[in-house]
């Protein structure tokens, strides 16, 4: 009787720990970390892509809201994590839904973006992101997602429990990463000089153009054309920051607008407007900014569409 009672009651306390772990799961949210949501919500239909830039800088709400759609999604993540190539190609296809005709995709492009490191921009097996979050969590639409938690989650499960809102940093459902921080001149200035020092004494000297990030680059358009309308998008910078991805990649307008020729995919590039922006750190747009470039990116894009559902309509 005794045995049986104990083998009861420790049955019992397992499900209940379980359910426990279970619900603290279900309130994971956007103080967890900046990605884990981003591997929680359903297959999406139109999606954001790029770097940081793009994750912080372009907001779906107000672009769904000039397109008055609801299902366009910020699937960008860093310089490091989600440059193009293999890795962020085979989770693109993973987060896209089966099926998909009449999706807008925003794909957010840089020098750094189709650039690989200095040694061998083109060896595959050397980029870094493979061994990231991206390329170590194959399950991109599961709620919730202890694959990422279990491997690519880097603080402690006490912090994962004990959410920090004080941090400035939360991540939105729509996946874009809004960050709150001071931006009196001082900081900005401070933070502005050591991202320039930080791109300009390691970046520069240790990325080079990578032929087969493009050709990633190229197969990503590919894949999304076929699920709807695709347009690329350079986004504003300081002009301290442009003036390193010009070193960089002197070049580089030329080859997206070759591209944009050849696919037949319209390209907005901010270069020329970079002076009208405010930048937390000279690399990415403070939020309202964002605002203004993410309202300018959906009127751009419904502009399009409005000529091209003329010119069919005329024909």
């Amino acid at each position: 009787m005794g045995k049986f009672l104990f083998k009861s009651f420790s049955f019992i306390f397992l499900a209940i720990g379980i359910c426990i772990v279970i619900f603290f799961f279900f309130k994971l949210d956007g103080y967890t970390d900046q990605f884990y949501l981003r591997f929680t919500t359903p297959k999406q239909t139109s999606l954001i892509l790029g770097t940081s830039r793009a994750a912080q800088g372009i907001e779906p709400s107000v672009i769904n809201n000039v397109l008055q759609r609801s299902d366009i999604y910020n699937y960008s993540f860093t310089i490091v994590h989600s440059p193009y190539g293999p890795t962020y190609y085979k989770s693109i296809k993973s987060k896209l839904r089966e099926g998909t005709k009449d999706g807008v995709f925003i794909i957010t492009v840089d020098p750094w973006s189709i650039s690989g490191p200095r040694r061998d921009p083109n060896d595959s097996t050397n980029f870094p992101e493979s061994k990231l979050a991206l390329g170590k969590t194959t399950q991109v639409n599961m709620n919730p997602n202890v694959f990422y938690l279990a491997q690519s989650y880097d603080k402690s499960f006490y912090e994962l429990f004990s959410e920090d809102t004080t941090s400035g940093i939360f991540l939105h459902n729509d996946g874009w990463l809004e960050i709150t921080i001071n931006m009196d001149s001082r900081s900005v200035s401070e933070r502005l000089a050591a991202k320039v020092e930080d791109y300009s004494q390691n970046m520069l000297r240790n990325y080079n153009y990578s032929t087969l990030r493009m050709g990633y680059l190229i197969k990503t358009i590919e894949f999304l054309k076929n699920h709807g309308q695709v347009f690329l998008v350079r986004l504003p910078v300081s002009p301290q920051m442009l003036s390193i991805e010009d070193k960089l990649m002197p070049d580089f307008d030329f080859k997206i607008d070759s591209i944009s020729l050849k696919m037949n995919i319209p390209y907005k590039n901010f270069k020329s407007s970079a002076k009208e922006f405010q930048y937390v750190d000279g690399n990415h747009l403070y939020k309202a900014s964002g605002r203004n470039v993410s309202k300018q990116i959906g009127t751009w894009i419904l502009n399009l569409k409005g000529h091209k559902e003329m010119v069919t309509k005329n024909k």
